[in-house]
């Protein structure tokens, strides 16, 4: 052996495969994250098109529910018309009963108004004023039934408003 071979001390390099190695850990992790971001992204995707398909399901119901809005004033001016003693309206009320039942469990609920409340423009709609014994700017009478779906107002309770009395 040469005295340049011993003095040298020379190590052999690793630098190459540490650098390899990292380069694998690196791309490892680089995927792991891409993998995860996918992932969330996907999570969130399936809630977000639950939610757009449960809305489009609610407002679905909402037009049909207007149109049986509808037959329940039918049904109710039809029940004023039958004179007390007459043995079908109790049949009637029991039908309609049934039929508001079946709509409360699909989300349909009367919105209840009572005379002397605050005017609320958000369940309300004014269709006149009158004079009563209730303050000003309250709900005197229920002139048309209001109902909400899902919480939500699809139509509003029409109201006469008080002006006080004189």
């Amino acid at each position: 052996m040469s005295d340049t071979e011993h003095n040298t001390g020379a190590v052999p390099q690793e630098e190459p495969q540490d650098t390899a190695a990292d380069e694998c850990k690196r791309e490892r992790d680089e995927y792991l994250d891409g993998w995860k971001r996918a992932k969330a992204d996907l999570i969130n995707y399936k809630r977000e098109e639950s939610e757009r398909i449960s809305y489009a399901m609610k407002t679905g119901h909402e037009r049909v529910m207007k149109d049986v809005i509808a037959v329940l004033d039918s049904m109710d001016l039809g029940l004023l018309s039958l004179a007390d003693d007459n043995p079908a309206k109790k049949g009637m009320f029991l039908i309609k009963a049934q039929l508001e039942d079946s709509l409360k469990r699909h989300g349909l609920e009367r919105i209840a108004v009572e005379a002397g409340e605050t005017f609320d423009p958000l369940k309300h709609e004014a269709v006149g004023m009158m004079e009563s014994a209730f303050p000003d700017g309250t709900v005197a009478e229920e002139v048309e039934r209001g109902y909400s779906l899902y919480g939500k107002v699809v139509r509003p309770c029409r109201v006469r408003v008080s002006k006080g009395h004189s």
